[in-house]
């Protein structure tokens, strides 16, 4: 029986929000100095792009500042935020990807990650971007949007705020790539939400980049995540056509509620997105 989670509010359509849009792929330094959200914002303004996906490799934070998920006791919410972590010293990164666009009018972003402490913890969880600096210039691989943007909306479902497709001006035919901008709902099986929303916007074949969350989570190689509330990213994501269908193939990285890091393939058709699951679909 598939995973779900009840949200405050009645489930909203359409159950996936998409926009067709351009991604235009390159490779940009974030500074050091700045909050994360300031070094991501003036490299993308350098380009004139408002919104993007960004995945990081390498690098460190100092300060590094993050909260993990956890179970909401407020009575509004399915899911919240742990307490704040500020771990001393300087943080190795290990992966990260972080969706960048506007909140209140405002340049914003949202970032999963993993990250090493001073002392050697592998911790994982949701970035705060306006309190986490680069310890020093860092190298992102970045699809820069054109055409649309993500938008932190108020979402009467699930009471957050969340990043949602908005278009923009047209994206110039020959900027980058033809790529659809997505925010699927939650209790959504995720592999079907990909392979359907592709299908609907021409798709055939696309990697898959972004962030969300999932109400638990069931691995090929047998891993199982129990959590209901969890933090993920995209490590690698693609979509395929076999024998004629599409096929989506997600490897993530998620942290569950006691800090838990589950990483690998998740088992096709099993997985329900738990708030939001913020997805940039780019044809090969």
């Amino acid at each position: 029986m598939m995973r779900t989670i009840k949200h405050p509010g009645a489930a909203l359509d359409p159950r996936v929000i998409s926009l067709p849009c351009r991604a235009e792929k390159m490779r940009l330094i974030l500074r050091s100095g700045v909050s994360v959200l300031a070094a991501v914002e003036e490299a993308l303004r350098d380009r004139g792009y408002e919104s993007a996906v960004v995945h990081i490799k390498r690098g460190a934070f100092l300060p590094l500042v993050y909260v993990m998920p956890a179970l909401s006791n407020d009575g509004t919410h399915a899911a919240w935020y742990s307490d704040t972590h500020s771990p001393a010293g300087r943080a190795e990164i290990e992966e990260l990807v972080l969706t960048f666009g506007r909140r209140d009018g405002e340049r914003f972003l949202h970032c999963h990650g993993i990250w090493r402490h001073a002392d050697g913890f592998r911790g994982a969880g949701h970035l705060m971007p306006h309190d986490a600096q680069f310890a020093e210039p860092v190298e992102a691989d970045v699809w820069a949007i054109s055409g649309a943007i993500l938008d932190q909306l108020e979402d009467s479902e699930t009471n957050f705020k969340l990043f949602t497709p908005v278009g923009l001006a047209p994206a110039q035919a020959g900027a980058g790539q033809r790529a659809v901008l997505c925010r699927v709902q939650p209790n959504e099986e995720i592999n079907a939400a990909i392979e359907r929303t592709a299908a609907e916007h021409g798709i055939e074949r696309a990697t898959l980049h972004g962030i969300g969350s999932l109400v638990g989570c069931d691995f090929v190689d047998g891993q199982h995540m129990a959590s209901i509330a969890s933090e993920l990213f995209i490590r690698n994501g693609t979509l395929q056509n076999v024998e004629g269908k599409p096929v989506s193939r997600l490897d993530i990285a998620i942290v569950d509620i006691d800090g838990n890091i589950f990483e690998g393939e998740i088992a096709r058709g099993a997985n329900t997105v738990c708030v939001t699951f913020e997805l940039l679909i780019v044809e090969d």
